[in-house]
Formats: C-alpha cells, sequence, structure tokens
C-alpha cells in the first residue's frame, strides 16, 4: 500500500516538476540557468529517479513458494511496475524454453484471482439476474483500469506523427529562425517516449482483456459443467419434433447423451470462445469511435465542410458493406451448420468403430462423411468468395468517398487542391475508413457474443433436478419408497426448448409410472421384475429423482453432506449401478475406490465379492490396468462387476442395482448373488435390485415388485407375490431350483475363483491411454511439405511466389508515378520536391495504423507546402485531378490485420501496397491461394479419415475418442481457415522487408551497417520468443482434450455421480482441468506482449538514434531526406516485427498439421481387398470352418490368449462355444473377424485362408449379433438396412422373427413403421429391445456363418426362449457359433466347444460329451440337477442327426 502511495506521488510529483522545467526553458532556454532554473532541473532529476527505484522494486522481498500442487506461484504475483509493463516476469520461464522444451509441470501457477476457482466464487458473489451484467460488475476493476490503458494508447498513438513534423519543421527552417538546437533534441526524445508510451499502454490493454478472457471462459465453463450436474435430462425426446410418441419407459444413462455433449460441448467450445474473445479486445468498443471523432474533427480543420460530402458518401454506401458483412456471416452460419452435420456423423462413426468394421461398412460411411465434406468444402468456398467481394467494394467505396471530397473542395468551395491538402485528407480519410470498417466486425462480434450469452443464460435457466425433495438424514433410513399413489414420467423438450410437465407437452401420449405405493424393508434385498419395456428402470430413476413427478413423492433419504474436501465415494449414502455400466477412464483400482481411500482388507473382499479377483489374476497389469474410455478394455461382464464393485466399496447403506446381473454368465451370477448380494459387506444394507434372475434371487429377497406397463401388478414378501400369480410365466419355485443348479453346473472342473489378488503391480505399470504426444522444436520439413504437395505442389508455389514478385513490382510504380507527380512543377527543384513529396506521404502514416492520425494539420500542412516549394523557382499549373485519379488507380493496399483492402497515401515507405491493376493481380493471387486451401483441406481430410477407418481396434481402445474428434474439428477448422492464410502473409512479410531494405539502401546506404546489427537483435529476440510461445501453444492444444472428454464422461454417468453425491469432487476435477488449459494459455500471451513491447521500444530506440544522427548532421542534410531516412528506419523495424510475428503465428497453425500428421501414421488394419486372392461371389457357401494350431496375442509384449487352438465346424453346424470369462471365447469370435493377425497357425473357411484375402470382402460375408448393440440416428428402416440393399417385406418379417412384433398382434408405436425415429445411439429404446434390433439386423443380412456373442443378456427369460426358436428355424442354412449363459441354450446345439484358458478342453456333440465320464461338460450337466432332461434333449439330437445321416 505504501508503495502504491510513493508511486503515485513520484508521478504526479515529476509530471508537474516538467511543467516547470518547460516554463523555464521556453523563458531562458539553456543558454542562461538561474538558481530556480538550476532547482527545478535537480528536482525533476531526483523525482525521475525516485520513481525509477520504486518502479522497479518487486511487492515482496521474501521468495516465491511452491503452491499446493507444488507448482511455483507466477512471479507476476509480485512484479514491480516496472516488470509489469515489460513483462519481465515471464522471463525465468522463457529462458527454460528457451533451453528445452517446456512441459506443463514446468509452468508457474496462475495468481489466486486468475484460477478457475476464486473467479467462480467472485462472480457468484455479485451475481444478478443478468449473465452480462454479473460479469461487467464482478470485473468493473479491471475493466476500469483497461479504461485508463486505452485512453493513453489511444491519446499517445498522435505522438510520433507529431513529434515527426516537428523534426522534420525544425530542419526546414531558416538557422536565423530556429529555436535552440536543443529543441529538436527534444522533439526526437518525445517521438521516443510518445512510441513507448503508446506501445506500452497498449499492451497491458490487451493484456487486462486476455487475463479477463481466461476468467469468463473459467467462469462459461464452471457454471456449466455446474449446471450440466443439476440439469434435468430431457435427451430422450430430442430427436425431433414429434418424436415423443417414440420415446421408451426406460432410456438408460448411457444412451441420453449424444445430443446432450454435443450441445454442451458446443457451450464449452464455441459459445465461451466467442465470449472470452469480446472481453479481450472490449476496449475497441469505445477506442475506435473516439479515433472516428478525432478525424472527423481534424478533416473538418482542414477542409471545412467539403469533407462533410466524404461522411455523407460514407453514410449513404454504409448499408453496402454491411449487407456483404451480414451475407458473410449468413456464409459462416452455413459453414458451421455443415461442420455441426460432418461432426455428428463422425462422432456416429467413432462410437459405433466396432460395429462398422464387423460388418464391413468403412466405404459407406466414408462415402457418407465425404459427402457431408464436400457440402462444407463448398460452403467454404462461397464464404471466402463472399470474403473477395467484400474487399473489392472495401476497394471502391474509398474512392468514391476522395472523389466527392476533392470535387466539393475544388468546384463548389473554389480552392486549389495541392498535394499537401489531398495527402493529408486522404490519411485521415484512410484512418476513418479502417474505423468505420471494424465498426461492422465489432458490432457482429458483439451480436455474436450476445448470441452466445443468451445460449449460455438459457442453458444455465433450463429446470433442475430438485435435490431438496430429499430427506436429510443422519443415521438409518426408516423409509425408502414412493407414497400417496406417486406417478412419474420422463422429462420431454417442449417446442421452446425447455423441460416442461410432459402432460402439457402432449398429453396421453408419454409412458408414465402410475400409482405407486412401495416400501422397500430398510436393510434388506427388494427385487423389481416385469418383461422388457414395463419401466423397471423409470421406477429406479423415479426414486432417485431423475425423473417429474406427476403425482405423490418418492422418498429416498440422503445423507449431509461433511463437506469434506477429499471425501470420495458415496457421500450421498446412496450407490447406484446403471443397467449399462458407466465407468471412467482409468485404472480398475480407481474405478473401484472411486475417491475413496484405499483398504487393502475391504477392497481385496469387494474383489472377491464381485468375482474379479480370477481376472485381476489374468489381466497383465492386474488393478493397475486401464480400462480405456467407457471400459472398452473390459468385456460386458466385466464391465457389470466393476461398477457393481465400486458400489460396494463405498460406504453407502442403500445401494440400487439395474440389471447388473444380465451381462454375466449363469454361473458368476450365482456367484454375485451367494457372495455379493447376500454377502458379509452387504448385510444391513438396503438393496433394490432390477433383474430378470427372479429365481436365482427369489430366496434371498424380503420383498418383491412385479411391474407390467407402468404399474404395480403384485408387490410383498416373495411367497405371496408368487401365490398371486403376477409373475406369470417368469419365475416358479421349480425354475428356481434349476436356475441354481444350472448355474452351479458351469463351475464343472474350472478352477474355483480365488480369494484374494496375489500379483501385486506398480502403480502406471497398466497405462494404455497415453498422454497425448506433442512434437518438440520447429515444425519438421515433413509438415511443411506435407502441406506443399497436398494445396497443389510445385506449380502451384510457383504461380503463388510469382503472383506475389508481380504485386511488389507493380508497386514501384507507385514510386515512379510520384516522381513524374513531382517533376510536374517545374522547378529547378524538381528531385527535391520528389524527395519532399516522398516524405510527405512517409511521415503521416509510414507504415503502421498505429502512427495514422495527426493532430495539429494546418501547421502539418504548412510544413508540407514549404517543403513542396522549396527555391526561388515559379510554379507551373499542374492538372493535380488527372495526377490525382492517376495515382487513385495506381495507390491502395491490404492490411493484415484487418485483412482487408484499403486507400494508403503512403509510396516506398509501406511495401504492402497494391493498386487497382494490383488489386486485381492480388484478387487472383488470394482466389489461388483459396482454392489450394481448399484442396489440401480436402486431401487432408481425405488422407485422415482413410487412415482411421483403417486403424486397429487396439488405436481405439488405447486413443480417447475425444483426442480423435478434435484432429477433426478443431485441428482441421485451422487447416480449413488459418494455414494458408499465415503461410501467404509469412511470404508477403517476408518480401515487403526486403523490399524496405532495398529502398533504404537506395536512399541513405549507410543505414546497412547498423540495420545488420538490429536484424540481428530483431532475429535473436524472434527465436527466444519462438521456441517458447511454440511449446505454449501445443501445450494449450493438447490441454484442451481433457476439458472435453471430462465432460462427456460426466454427461454420460451423471445420473451416477448425482446418486454417489459426488458432485462436489468431479467438479473440482473440472476447475483443475480448465486451469491446466488456461496456464499456457494465458502464458502464451504474455510472452507475445513480451515481444511487442521490446520490438516497439527497439524499434523507437532506432528511430530515436537516427533522430538524433539527423540533428546532429542539421548543417548539411535537408528536410525532405532526413524526413525520408527517419521513416524508413521506423518503417523497417515494423516489417521486421511483422516477420517474426508471421513465423510464429506460421508455426503455430502448423501445429495442427503437425497434429494431424501424428494420426496419419498409425498402423493400419491389412488390405480391405486383394483382388488377386478375392474370393468367390458366393464364399462362403457352406460355412465350413478349419481353426489349425491358432495363437492370438493382443500385442507381441502381451501373453497369448488363445494357445495352439484347433477345431473344425462342419457345414451348416450350430456350434456352442461354453467357457469361465477369460478363457478366450470372445477372442476366438473376433479373430474370424481378423481384429488381431495370429501369431500363429490359420482359420479356414470354405476352404479359404481369411488371412490372404481382403478385410472387406471377409466381414461382409460374415455376422455377428453383439452383446452390446449399437444403433444409428435415423429410422428403424437405415438401422436394419442402412444402404438400402433390401426390401419392406424382408425389413418387416425380420422384425416379426426378432419378437419385436408379435404375429398377429398389433405393433406398439415405436414399431408402427419402418421410418419411426431412432435417436442417436438408440436412447429411444430400452437395452433390451436394442439387442432385439440388432439381431433383427442380422436375420435381414442373412450370411452363412453368424456369430452370436450372448446377444440376448437384457430381455427376459420367455422372450430369449423365443429368439433361441427363431435362431433354429431361421438359419438353417448357416454356421452359428454361439457364445451362450445357459447349457440349456445350446444342449440341443450340433456340438458343443468347451473353452478354459485360451485352449480346447472338450470338442463333440453335447450326447456324445454327456456320455463321457469325468467329462467337464457332463459335469456340467450334472451339477444342473436336470441331467436326465439335458440328456433327452442331447439324446434326441443325436437321434435327428442319425436318422438325417441315414437317409442320405
Amino acid at each position: 500500500m505504501i508503495r502504491s502511495h510513493l508511486n503515485a506521488i513520484y508521478a504526479v510529483a515529476f509530471l508537474i516538476s516538467l511543467v516547470d522545467l518547460r516554463s523555464l526553458y521556453l523563458v531562458h532556454g539553456i543558454l542562461s540557468v538561474d538558481l530556480t532554473y538550476a532547482v527545478a532541473l535537480a528536482n525533476s532529476v531526483v523525482t525521475l529517479a525516485l520513481c525509477v527505484v520504486v518502479a522497479s522494486e518487486c511487492k515482496e522481498d521474501q521468495p516465491v513458494k511452491r503452491t499446493e500442487n507444488r507448482r511455483y506461484l507466477s512471479k507476476e504475483v509480485n512484479a514491480s511496475i516496472y516488470s509489469r509493463f515489460m513483462f519481465n516476469w515471464v522471463k525465468p520461464m522463457m529462458k527454460e524454453g528457451y533451453s528445452r522444451a517446456i512441459n506443463d509441470e514446468d509452468l508457474p501457477e496462475l495468481p489466486v484471482e486468475n484460477r478457475t476457482k476464486y473467479a467462480l466464487a467472485n462472480f457468484r458473489e455479485h451475481r444478478v439476474t443478468s449473465l452480462l451484467l454479473s460479469l461487467g460488475y464482478s470485473f468493473r476493476s479491471e475493466l476500469t483500469i483497461q479504461v485508463f490503458y486505452a485512453l493513453g494508447w489511444s491519446i499517445f498513438i498522435f505522438g510520433p506523427p507529431y513529434f515527426l513534423n516537428l523534426i522534420v519543421g525544425f530542419i526546414e527552417k531558416a538557422p536565423s529562425q530556429r529555436e535552440p538546437i536543443f529543441t529538436a533534441y527534444l522533439y526526437v526524445f518525445g517521438l521516443f517516449i510518445s512510441n513507448v508510451v503508446q506501445s506500452l499502454s497498449f499492451q497491458r490493454a490487451l493484456y487486462i482483456g486476455r487475463v479477463l478472457h481466461i476468467r469468463i471462459r473459467s467462469i462459461i465453463i464452471g457454471e456449466v459443467y455446474a449446471k450440466a450436474l443439476r440439469r434435468r435430462d430431457t435427451t430422450p425426446s430430442n430427436a425431433s419434433k414429434d418424436d415423443a410418441k417414440a420415446v421408451d419407459s426406460t432410456p438408460t444413462t448411457e444412451d441420453k447423451t449424444e445430443k446432450k455433449i454435443g450441445n454442451i460441448n458446443n457451450l464449452v467450445s464455441v459459445d465461451t470462445q466467442k465470449i472470452g474473445e469480446l472481453s479481450a479486445y472490449i476496449f475497441y468498443i469505445y477506442a475506435y469511435p473516439i479515433q472516428i471523432l478525432i478525424c472527423i474533427w481534424s478533416l473538418w480543420r482542414l477542409l471545412g465542410y467539403s469533407a462533410m460530402f466524404g461522411v455523407a458518401v460514407i453514410i449513404i454506401t454504409y448499408p453496402l458493406p454491411a449487407h456483404l458483412s451480414k451475407a458473410y456471416e449468413n456464409s459462416h452460419k452455413d459453414v458451421m451448420q455443415a461442420t455441426d452435420k460432418r461432426l455428428t456423423l463422425m462422432n456416429e462413426l467413432l462410437h459405433a468403430m466396432r460395429i462398422v468394421k464387423f460388418f464391413a461398412w468403412e466405404s459407406q460411411f466414408r462415402s457418407r462423411i465425404l459427402k457431408a465434406r464436400e457440402n462444407e468444402l463448398k460452403a467454404i468456398r462461397s464464404r471466402l468468395m463472399q470474403y473477395l467481394w467484400m474487399g473489392n467494394v472495401w476497394f471502391i467505396i474509398p474512392i468514391l468517398i476522395m472523389l466527392s471530397v476533392f470535387l466539393a473542395y475544388t468546384k463548389l468551395a473554389g480552392n486549389e487542391l495541392t498535394a499537401t491538402v489531398a495527402f493529408t485528407a486522404l490519411a485521415l480519410f484512410t484512418n476513418l475508413r479502417f474505423a468505420l470498417d471494424e465498426m461492422p466486425f465489432i458490432v457482429s462480434s458483439i451480436l455474436q457474443t450476445k448470441v452466445a450469452l443468451r445460449r449460455v443464460a438459457d442453458f444455465l435457466a433450463e429446470p433442475e433436478i430438485d435435490k431438496d425433495a430429499h430427506e436429510v438424514r443422519i443415521g438409518k433410513a426408516e423409509f425408502i419408497g414412493f407414497k400417496d399413489n406417486a406417478s412419474f414420467q420422463w422429462f420431454y423438450n417442449v417446442p421452446d426448448g425447455t423441460g416442461a410437465e410432459p402432460d402439457s407437452a402432449n398429453p396421453g401420449q408419454k409412458f408414465k409410472l402410475k400409482n405407486l405405493n412401495i416400501s422397500f424393508p430398510p436393510g434388506e434385498l427388494s427385487i423389481v421384475c416385469g418383461p422388457t419395456g414395463c419401466g423397471k428402470t423409470s421406477l429406479i430413476s423415479s426414486l432417485m429423482g431423475e425423473t417429474n413427478c406427476l403425482a405423490g413423492r418418492a422418498v429416498l433419504p440422503r445423507k449431509r453432506s461433511a463437506h469434506r474436501r477429499d471425501e470420495g465415494g458415496a457421500v450421498s449414502g446412496t450407490a447406484y449401478v446403471s443397467q449399462t455400466a458407466w465407468l471412467q477412464n482409468d485404472t480398475i483400482r480407481n474405478n473401484v475406490l472411486f475417491g475413496r481411500p484405499f483398504d487393502e482388507d475391504r477392497y481385496q473382499q469387494v474383489l472377491y465379492m464381485c468375482a474379479l479377483t480370477r481376472d485381476l489374476e489374468i489381466l497383465e497389469h492386474g488393478d493397475q490396468t486401464e480400462i480405456g474410455e467407457k471400459g472398452i478394455t473390459l468385456s460386458g461382464g466385466q464391465k457389470q462387476r466393476l461398477a457393481l464393485a465400486r458400489a460396494v466399496y463405498s460406504q453407502a447403506d442403500i445401494i440400487i442395482l439395474d440389471d447388473c446381473l444380465s451381462a454375466v454368465d449363469a454361473h458368476t451370477a450365482k456367484h454375485l448373488y451367494e457372495h455379493c448380494l447376500m454377502g458379509c459387506l452387504m448385510r444391513g444394507r438396503t438393496r433394490i435390485l432390477v433383474t430378470h434372475h427372479v429365481g436365482l434371487c427369489l430366496r434371498g429377497a424380503a420383498h418383491v415388485v412385479a411391474m407390467r406397463d407402468g404399474e404395480v401388478v403384485g408387490s410383498g414378501s416373495p411367497a405371496d407375490v408368487l401365490r398371486s400369480g403376477v409373475l406369470g410365466d417368469e419365475v416358479t419355485l421349480e425354475e428356481e431350483r434349476i436356475e441354481e443348479k444350472e448355474s452351479e453346473a458351469v463351475e464343472g472342473k474350472v478352477p474355483v475363483l480365488p480369494v484374494t489378488v496375489t500379483k501385486k503391480h506398480e502403480e502406471g505399470s497398466g497405462k494404455l491411454v497415453a498422454d497425448e504426444t506433442r512434437a518438440k522444436g520447429g515444425v519438421s520439413r515433413e509438415v511443411y511439405a506435407l502441406y506443399f504437395n497436398a494445396a497443389g505442389g510445385v506449380w502451384f508455389w510457383i504461380a503463388v511466389v510469382a503472383l506475389f514478385a508481380l504485386t511488389q513490382v507493380m508497386v514501384i510504380g507507385q514510386d515512379y508515378w510520384i516522381k513524374v507527380w513531382a517533376a510536374a512543377y517545374k522547378t529547378e527543384n524538381a528531385d527535391l520536391k520528389a524527395n519532399a513529396t516522398r516524405f510527405d506521404t512517409a511521415s503521416v502514416l509510414f507504415g503502421s495504423q498505429s502512427y495514422s492520425q495527426i493532430p495539429s494539420l494546418e501547421y502539418v500542412s504548412k510544413q508540407v507546402v514549404s517543403l513542396l516549394w522549396i527555391g526561388d523557382g515559379e510554379n507551373v499549373e499542374v492538372d493535380v485531378n488527372y495526377y490525382l485519379i492517376v495515382y487513385f488507380l495506381i495507390e491502395f493496399h491490404y492490411d493484415r490485420e484487418s485483412k482487408r483492402w484499403l486507400i494508403s497515401p503512403l509510396t516506398a515507405t509501406s511495401p504492402k501496397h497494391v493498386g487497382v491493376a494490383t488489386m486485381l493481380v492480388a484478387t487472383v493471387r488470394s482466389w489461388l491461394l483459396f482454392m489450394g486451401s481448399l484442396e489440401a483441406s480436402r486431401s487432408l481430410h481425405a488422407n485422415l479419415l482413410d487412415r482411421i477407418l483403417r486403424a486397429k481396434l487396439r488405436f481405439f481402445d488405447t486413443t480417447p475418442l475425444g483426442r480423435i474428434v478434435n484432429r477433426f474439428s478443431s485441428d482441421m477448422e485451422t487447416v480449413d481457415q488459418n494455414v494458408a492464410p499465415s503461410a501467404s502473409y509469412l511470404l508477403y512479410s517476408v518480401i515487403a522487408t526486403s523490399y524496405v531494405i532495398m529502398l533504404v539502401s537506395y536512399v541513405t546506404p549507410l543505414f546497412l551497417i547498423p540495420g545488420f546489427f538490429i536484424a540481428l537483435i530483431f532475429w535473436g529476440i524472434g527465436l527466444y520468443y519462438l521456441r517458447t510461445s511454440r511449446n505454449l501453444k501445443r501445450l494449450n492444444s493438447t490441454s484442451r482434450s481433457p476439458i472435453y472428454v471430462h465432460f462427456s464422461e460426466t454427461v454420460n454417468g451423471v445420473s451416477t455421480i448425482r446418486a454417489f453425491g459426488a458432485e462436489q469432487r468431479f467438479i473440482r476435477d473440472n476447475w483443475c482441468k480448465v486451469d491446466t488449459n488456461n496456464r499456457p494459455f494465458i502464458w502464451m500471451w504474455a510472452t507475445n506482449r513480451w515481444l511487442h513491447c521490446r520490438v516497439d521500444i527497439l524499434g523507437a530506440f532506432f528511430g530515436f538514434c537516427t533522430g538524433v544522427v539527423i540533428v546532429m548532421s542539421i548543417s548539411w542534410i535537408d528536410a525532405g531526406m532526413a524526413g525520408l531516412s527517419l521513416s524508413y528506419a521506423l518503417t523497417f523495424t515494423h516489417h521486421i516485427l511483422w516477420v517474426v510475428r508471421m513465423y510464429a503465428a506460421n508455426e503455430m497453425n502448423l501445429n495442427a498439421i503437425e497434429r494431424v500428421q501424428e494420426y496419419m501414421q498409425i498402423d493400419e488394419e491389412p488390405p480391405s481387398r486383394i483382388p488377386e486372392n478375392a474370393p468367390a461371389a458366393s464364399w462362403p457357401h457352406a460355412g465350413e470352418i478349419v481353426v489349425e494350431d491358432l495363437v492370438m496375442q493382443y500385442a507381441p509384449e502381451n501373453p497369448s490368449v488363445i494357445k495352439d487352438l484347433s477345431f473344425h465346424v462342419r457345414p451348416r453346424e450350430k456350434v456352442g462355444i461354453v467357457g469361465r470369462t477369460g478363457s478366450g471365447k470372445s477372442t476366438l469370435a473376433i479373430s474370424l473377424f481378423r481384429f488381431m493377425e495370429p501369431t500363429k497357425g490359420r482359420i479356414v473357411i470354405d476352404g479359404v485362408d481369411i488371412h490372404k484375402i481382403g478385410l472387406e470382402d471377409l466381414r461382409s460375408k460374415l455376422t455377428i449379433i453383439p452383446q452390446d448393440p449399437v444403433l444409428f440416428s435415423g429410422t428403424l428402416r437405415s438401422n436394419l438396412d442402412p444402404f438400402d440393399q433390401h426390401d419392406d417385406a424382408a425389413l418387416w418379417a425380420a422384425l416379426k422373427r426378432s419378437h419385436l412384433i408379435e404375429e398377429g398382434g398389433s405393433a406398439s408405436e415405436q414399431f408402427a413403421s419402418l421410418d419411426s425415429p431412432v435417436s442417436e445411439n438408440g436412447s429411444n429404446f430400452s437395452q433390451g429391445q436394442r439387442q432385439l434390433i440388432a439381431l433383427a439386423r442380422a436375420l435381414v443380412k442373412r450370411s452363412k456363418l453368424i456369430v452370436m456373442d450372448e446377444a440376448t443378456s437384457s430381455v427376459d427369460f420367455d422372450t430369449d426362449h423365443k429368439i433361441q426358436q427363431t435362431i433354429r428355424n431361421e438359419f438353417v442354412d448357416s454356421s452359428l457359433l454361439c457364445i451362450a449363459h445357459r447349457i440349456r441354450t445350446v444342449a440341443d446345439y450340433d456340438r458343443i466347444l468347451v473353452l478354459d484358458a485360451g485352449q480346447v478342453v472338450e470338442y463333440d456333440t453335447p450326447y456324445k460329451l454327456m456320455m463321457q465320464e469325468n467329462g467337464v461338460f457332463r459335469s456340467m450337466c450334472e451339477r444342473s440337477g436336470e441331467f436326465v432332461d439335458l440328456l433327452a434333449i442331447a439324446k434326441t439330437k443325436a437321434e435327428q442327426d442319425h436318422a438325417v445321416g441315414g437317409q442320405a
């Protein structure tokens, strides 16, 4: 505080002393210094010294300590004033970045106020009704400080041209009329100081804007994420306006997420970015209007009322560029819509990659995506053409403005249009037009930000889950269930997009739970059962508060939150296991712990209870194995048991289980029932289980709820419900006994499940998903070559370079015409006048928008007039209009900042100028670059898509989908929009700088000596900056993906997270990820400001030195030459800066191609087609399979999963495959589809070695019905027959045979039409219904070889029995390999293959295996308790086969 006060006191005192010195200097000069003068001078020097000392002092003398996350706090916190303005506090990080590639852990920690947690706390403290007002009020202090810096920039930006003209005016005067020479040195010093002050003020304003950017971004992301955890789920009805009728009663947690994730990701990425960008440059909103007012005032002072004609033309023509801007904005919207469609297809493809590869649909999906890509590129091309039209209009309008003003000035006002007035007015109108041209973009940015704020505000205002409705408890819950005839329904979206009461949106058409009065006994096991689609999942979701309560109430008391920071697990006292297991992309152990401390004894007990011990013994890295996104590396049963283990390990005393037994086989289900549901750690806990395995669980249940069509048809003790008969055929007491014995049967001779896991593994040893890689050092030549060739190759770039060269040659014509114009004034000093004219046009603007506005225009005009008419010669009449019009046709320039054409009075000093003809050449050049850019985008996207489609499945197991999507979204957007412009601007800057050097060398050859050393200094600064900035850009790119991955993961599991009460822990994780992304972003912008400060000050100092030399040479140098040299010197530093900036921007943009190239080098699958080995069109004709000595392993470093496996499947044979988890059943199934190549051995189908033919030829002829069905957004028709290869009759027949439509019965509304909508991932169907649709898809395909992988695990037993009958009837002419849960399913198959540890244990007909003494299969049948029945089934089958064989 004391330092702040001293700073203010010394600064004010120094400014007052300067005023005193100025007064004394004007009176006494420097020749006579009296006591008062000396005291004032000494006071100024001492005050300045004190200001320097105080400004250089740090706030704290103590060293910066490490923060809680082991990072050093940013030195910005304790930086001195000097360090803050010069950004010296980033120097340690830049030094580190120069010596080596810095990593995330090397970055200093953000200041406290810039971290997400505190930014959110500040925002919420000042929250009002409006989101915009809340943000403004929260950052009112920063915005106020930014205003002062912006005003300082706006005022001092006029300093350089002002002092330049004072210096030239001083030199021009006769020696007798000049002030003391010290005055000239003061002008030079003023030139330096005004340059420095305006630059530092501008850099501070920009940095404050970027700080506001990351804070606002943190706030928006934090609020959206927190809202996503509280928001009602209305997704089931999002498919279409009248999709409501197709919504099922039991949408699962995973399925209701695709569009929700897309919407939230848009808010987090697109909308947040728009809001943040406006906040970064918000001071432009008032800075440009100030410049406009100054320009209009200056024009009035210069031209009088004639200036108003130009303003009138601006007003009249303003609608035209505004209209074009609107058209450009619309074309941009078209591009965004096309991009959204392409990304939607990509997301669907990536989520369904396994099924796409199973069915060999790669080429069809490729065609769909490439078609969407072509539509996107067409929209981009349209937008680029709009861009070119806008450039031409911005070129024409300034001509009209100038002509109208000068005509009014000469014809109406009768004034003589001298070159001085013309060029000065031209300069002012240029800046006026620049400011006006910026206004549409500023307004557009404001409007886009307004839309983004509204979208975010609408999302934050959406209805939330009412957690206050849940009772809070301290001890055990006394009542759990439903009261007062409770009724519930899923939330649905009404047309205004808000979640609303479903009855008000579409009454009578939505599924409801009605008249619920249920009391689940505390501390006991309760069962909820019923047929597929009856509302079981809706019941437990309603209990957890996830649905809309229409009447009555649900009671699920939650524990009071302890608010302890590190408490994990189920802090709410409730744990939930969803029907589709939700898992995190982490290790098995961390998924089980779920944030809780590790307890070895409890952990080992839980693993045994959930039958995970044997799996962990088999897995190479045990519980340190990373399971991938959505547990992709685990089987369906393993995922379900892992989710169950999480619930059991938690501290919850209420555990809700949604059909967790469906994905496991019979013996595992029995183990889970006996050792988990009824185990020691579950005793005394309230367990609510939704299941079809009623027979297995009935004897341990204290309460049973039977449901049908959304109503409870039976509720009470198991005996009472059984006696009532409401369970129908689903279970009987006899079935209960059979189910139990059959579960025991599959144990057979398989080793007993180990009680503990003996293998220990180091933490991190089982890492599946590697950290996202990033290149180090400069961008490699290969990356440049990739884009070089993709854009068009050698001839394309030769044409581009030729057009650049032609543009620069035409620029030289400007200089020549100025000389011609000057020579027209027939005086003996024509050459001098040419130089003077050249200086006039240079000193006004000298190549930078920063130096484009001129105070004291009358004074400047007088100086230039005197320069133009030096000498005693008599002027002749000159047709100024002629030269002016020709000059218009020659001189225009393209501004790289605003990316538009502007009029410019500059000549040689600004080599970025082009004329009308040059504009045409530049337009052709731009068009050519745009076309090359589009071709490069098309080529790179197609190659990337091909590589992803051809990638091995292991790549998708080890790579989060968010990373892949990032390549197709943000990286491809950079390729589409930024790479070509940055490359062209780099080339342009290099050529422009070379041009300046040549011209400066021509005018002042001695400039080459200091210019050479200055260039070396600039190069050193640029290289020092570039190494760090490049790495920070890469870190920023790689740290963005985890935010989106975390969002997707959270939204997928929001019901589970809410049930566990883990919202705060996940919110803290989100804060951490946002800070990790903000760190490299803000430090990257700090390094940019570091560069600009030094380059600007170095340039200002070089101008200062040049000015000093010129003043020292005043006795012999003429004014024109002096001004020209000084202007050239300043312009040189400006262009060098552009070379550094463009090179850095080019390197950063090429980072996107670098990341795309990385995925173009991933391992590919074998070829899709091998023409010389292509099988016959009728292959496979019989379905015969021969497996010989097969050895399979997932990776060369992993152990073999299948070991020397050999067996033979005869044509049209039905083979059942049995074995425990990990025995190799699924690996054998995917081996038939060649998802991995054998280490040894081969598989032959109908005489064709499948490893010698193309993958598409193989997979297109086989069919698999997977355990986890995948559906695509569209209709039933597009899911059953994606490529229109079958007629409607075949599709209806398949639906009937899969029992989605009963024979002779009326179809439900969901299946009333083949055009019934299917939401993304089939979210409007239950899990069981999706499995049946997948079965119908296989029935449509009718392959000769079919693999069923536990394809009916989520349907009720009655439907399962019917499906098995359908399979036997429909697949008579096909070979069938069935991985089954129950022996009864495969007892009448042709043969049984028993696997264990990847080897064949037994393989023969069911009858022969049952007749083998001590056989594994016989043992299974005997222990099932129905050996006689099974033997009779097998014997009947054997007799039928024998009879058929005898007849043959």
